[in-house]
């Protein structure tokens, strides 16, 4: 990525992988020979996925195990100015290169607190960021070039919503179209994805069952009033 340079945070260190293209990650060599290992576990992270991280933390991290924070960002085409949105090409380098170092500063931000979480936990961390307009699509085609066996993801989506929406969230969908080697784990609000929907089949059969007994209950009191009513005719 033009003008931004490799940075630590905190104890964790950070690997910038810039895109030849918005989908295609650009990976060196050192990348590419280093054994992605069956113990490394990669998180995806995006704005509020500290339950996702603390999730991987309790459930996915065996001891000695590294994780990966993988946070895909969208590419800078367009810098806001007092006088509205405009291109790169509107304005000079230096001051696409002021906020290309804002937005740098806001992701270095962002990554504090997940790697935090990691270091409290006595958790190696590492980060990569991956430039991309298509961050489920970014996600897929890194699996096999950084060879990742366990991924963590969130998805903003309730299961009790899967019915009223159109297509599958991004974490649903990286789970559907990962390689069978990569193990795919789907958390939402802090639970693994399974272990919720189980839970919300449960409540949903409780709901379910409610309305039947009020409507039983309701029943059985109008007939009571019917039957009392009629001694007085």
């Amino acid at each position: 990525m033009e003008g931004e340079n490799s940075m630590d945070i905190e104890e964790g260190q950070h690997r910038n992988w810039p895109c030849t293209s918005p989908e295609i990650v650009e990976i060196g060599e050192e990348s590419k020979s280093r054994d992605g290992g069956g113990s490394d576990v990669y998180v995806a992270v995006g704005k509020n996925d500290l339950h996702v991280v603390k999730w991987a933390l309790d459930h996915a991290v065996s001891p000695g195990s590294r994780v990966f924070l993988v946070h895909v960002f969208p590419p800078i085409t367009y810098v806001p100015t007092p006088v509205g949105r405009l291109s790169r090409s509107q304005l000079s380098k230096d001051q696409v290169q002021v906020y290309i170092r804002e937005e740098c500063n806001k992701r270095k931000h962002l990554l504090e607190k997940y790697i935090r979480l990691c270091n409290e936990s006595k958790v190696v961390v590492d980060t990569m960021l991956v430039e991309s307009n298509a961050s489920s699509k970014a996600i897929l085609e890194l699996i096999p070039v950084a060879n990742i066996t366990n991924l963590v993801i969130g998805t903003k989506q309730s299961p009790f919503s899967r019915l009223s929406r159109k297509g599958l969230a991004k974490g649903e969908y990286v789970k559907k179209n990962a390689p069978e080697y990569c193990e795919v784990t789907v958390v939402n609000d802090g639970k693994k994805m399974k272990d919720q929907q189980a839970e919300n089949k449960e409540e949903m059969a409780i709901s379910k069952s409610k309305p039947n007994q009020v409507s039983r209950n309701s029943e059985k009191h109008f007939f009571e009033c019917v039957c009392f009513s009629g001694k007085f005719n």
